[in-house]
């Protein structure tokens, strides 16, 4: 299965009405994919939160992305933010009041597909690393949820999962 095939002309339509998008997931479950595919086919710009990471200021990463896409949402621009700073940038976002997406499409992958890419892409020697990192994004995402349960005042986004585990690992889920 390739996450592109994910990016329906139904999922265009609904993503369509929705001016702010954020695309976030665990390491290689097909974001990037699925955001340069969308991003294309409604014609907004895309920012590959990636882009933006600084390993040495991880803070300063977070800023430098908001730095670049504030003025896209301040002035109600379109626009699709995709990555693994994203789970940060919602959480920041909504800290300080001036940030809240529209939609959030979040892709659901399990390990085990997460390990078979790595494995590709000649990368087995991250996959420790990776699915610990992925647990962080998952207790950043978890801390976000709650903070947005807590803050009655704020935007509740809407929220779409895409499923990119493999069939042959479905098992496994």
């Amino acid at each position: 299965m390739n996450p592109v095939d994910l990016v329906t002309p139904n999922l265009i339509t609904h993503c369509s009405q929705f001016k702010t998008i954020v695309i976030l997931g665990y390491t290689k479950t097909g974001k990037v994919t699925i955001a340069k595919k969308l991003a294309q086919e409604l014609n907004y710009p895309l920012f590959e939160s990636d882009h933006y990471i600084n390993i040495k200021d991880r803070e300063q990463s977070l800023y430098n992305l908001i730095d670049h896409i504030l003025p896209y949402y301040q002035s109600n621009q379109p626009i699709i933010i995709e990555g693994i700073l994203c789970f940060r940038l919602l959480r920041k976002g909504l800290q300080l009041s001036n940030f809240s997406p529209d939609l959030i499409i979040k892709t659901k992958c399990n390990d085990e597909t997460i390990k078979h890419f790595y494995r590709m892409d000649g990368e087995e020697s991250k996959i420790n690393r990776a699915l610990s990192f992925n647990k962080g994004l998952n207790t950043i995402w978890d801390e976000y949820k709650e903070m947005l349960r807590d803050n009655l005042h704020s935007k509740i986004p809407k929220f779409l999962e895409l499923e990119t585990t493999l069939p042959e690992y479905s098992y496994f889920s």
